[in-house]
């Protein structure tokens, strides 16, 4: 009974790491493909589902390590969360391609910014609140 108890534990934890992984990485990369089309969804191209994937994955790489230390228990604030996951964005923003927008670092900027946003948001939502349950495994 106690290894059976571990491993659903162990379990959970996967879990909630694919989720936190999955739904960060589509957060930022949601934000990023809108502002490098500067709204215009008519405009998207394969090459920029790319590179939105490639920020996300970069903004997802440092929350999933972290994920397995014991400063995963950060995750479980949706504030903090949303703040870890807008500085991961701006860096993946950053190295992933030019701003589209006036100054070097606008676009990962405003992209950063944007994920926060909708990173908060999105923890009031119903999904959000199943995420949180998700993470209660952390504490």
């Amino acid at each position: 009974m106690h290894t059976y108890s571990r491993s659903a534990s162990g379990t959970r934890r996967h879990a909630y790491r694919l989720v936190l992984c999955g739904h960060k990485a589509v957060e930022a990369g949601a934000v990023c493909l809108l502002l490098m089309v500067q709204g215009d969804l008519l405009t998207l191209t394969p090459a920029h589902w790319l590179i939105a994937a490639k920020t996300g994955a970069i903004a997802v790489s440092p929350a999933l390590l972290l994920s397995f230390t014991r400063q995963a228990r950060h995750f479980a604030n949706r504030w903090t969360a949303s703040l870890l996951l807008s500085v991961f964005t701006f860096v993946g923003d950053a190295l992933i391609h030019a701003s589209h927008y006036p100054g070097a670092y606008t676009e990962a900027a405003l992209t950063a910014v944007g994920a926060f946003i909708l990173s908060v948001t999105i923890s009031y939502t119903p999904l959000g609140k199943r995420i949180d349950r998700l993470a209660e495994t952390f504490l």
